[in-house]
């Protein structure tokens, strides 16, 4: 995957145009997508060879598919579930089971409050959220840069090095092209409502 510079304000206009698409989303055709990504989440976690014991999610935010059923049926079937934790410009990932207290964080957005936390290299999968997407594995976030940060030691290079980073996006959010800067940590699987698009 080849690393440009690209220019702050052309990731700041893909990011406002691609939020814009999802905003768009009907509540209807929003509960009908994210029942498909769901399904789709839960049978690429389950169905793949690598290890999927330990598996961190996200709380869904600003128009972000909602995982909830998986978080539930991955409790259900006796695997630990993780959420992140905003740590200075970076996360940490702590266990959740549904009746840990939970508050918002500075974004508004739910953090279980005073639970275990995990090493990011004993993590089996990571759930990412996305708002943009290529096929090479490029994701483009909000831009704040705390997953890129969180990852940056864990190497990329050797799949058994670190979890499985699965970003989760709807499939409208797909781009032929992303630019991509020498921080950024790309994905090895996305899951949409269409599937889940390994990264060769």
């Amino acid at each position: 995957m080849s690393k440009s510079n690209p220019s702050p304000s052309l990731k700041a206009k893909l990011r406002q145009q691609l939020l814009a698409q999802r905003r768009g989303l009907t509540p209807e055709r929003r509960r009908s997508l994210d029942a498909l990504i769901c399904g789709h989440v839960l049978h690429t976690l389950t169905e793949s060879d690598h290890p999927n014991q330990t598996i961190a999610l996200f709380i869904a935010h600003g128009g972000e598919p909602d995982l909830t059923p998986v978080r539930q049926a991955l409790i259900d079937s006796g695997r630990e579930v993780y959420l992140p934790v905003l740590a200075d410009q970076a996360l940490s990932f702590h266990r959740f089971n549904p009746d840990v207290p939970m508050q918002p964080n500075r974004f508004g957005i739910l953090e279980p409050v005073d639970q275990p936390r995990i090493e990011i290299t004993s993590i089996d999968w990571m759930l990412m959220p996305l708002v943009g997407f290529a096929s090479d594995g490029t994701r483009l976030g909000m831009g704040g840069g705390f997953y890129d940060r969180s990852l940056a030691h864990v190497d990329g290079g050797s799949i058994n090095a670190g979890p499985i980073k699965a970003g989760v996006a709807y499939a409208m959010q797909h781009t032929d092209a992303l630019p991509s800067e020498a921080w950024d940590v790309p994905m090895d699987v996305i899951v949409s409502d269409r599937g889940a698009l390994w990264v060769k």
